[in-house]
């Protein structure tokens, strides 16, 4: 990861970094939501970029069939409608444009983990999300290296 140290000095960019694999990824998450819906409650906030690994860790672990991952889906559902709200304020307080996406980086296997080349495994979803209700016209499927490119395009006119 590039850190840009010398935009974080100059106050342009904010990295915040949490050690899930040791402290564990429920209170990692919570953490950077916290400091993300502080960031967005602030002035001068352009773009964020949030990883939550809750649920990911818990799919891991214990499969998407158990009763922990659902948990983790629970916690996770609270810290995105967390930033919802924050989004929905600066809509409303500043006018601001603002795109939500939210995204897997994978499927599992119901017994947990993954690795393989199964379809579960190899699955993944997008969701956009916009106070404003204009969300991107997006194909029915889209590639993983897609992505990236796709957001940049909608919310700057190219990749």
């Amino acid at each position: 990861m590039h850190f840009r140290e010398e935009q974080i000095k100059a106050g342009l960019h904010r990295v915040v970094a949490r050690d899930g694999e040791t402290h564990g990824y429920i209170s990692a998450d919570a953490e950077c939501v916290a400091y993300a819906h502080a960031a967005l409650r602030g002035p001068g906030f352009d773009a964020g970029f949030v990883y939550c690994c809750d649920v990911d860790d818990a799919g891991h672990v214990y499969g998407a069939l158990s009763g922990d991952y659902n948990e983790a889906i629970r916690r996770l559902d609270g810290h995105v409608s967390t930033l919802v709200e924050d989004v929905k304020f600066r809509y409303e307080t500043f006018n601001e444009d603002w795109l939500v996406i939210i995204t897997t980086d994978h499927g599992h296997v119901d017994e947990g983990g993954h690795g393989g080349d199964s379809p579960e495994e190899r699955a993944s979803w997008v969701i956009a999300w916009a106070p404003s209700g204009h969300v991107p016209a997006w194909g029915e499927s889209i590639e993983p290296v897609e992505l990236t490119p796709l957001i940049l395009n909608e919310r700057y006119g190219g990749a």
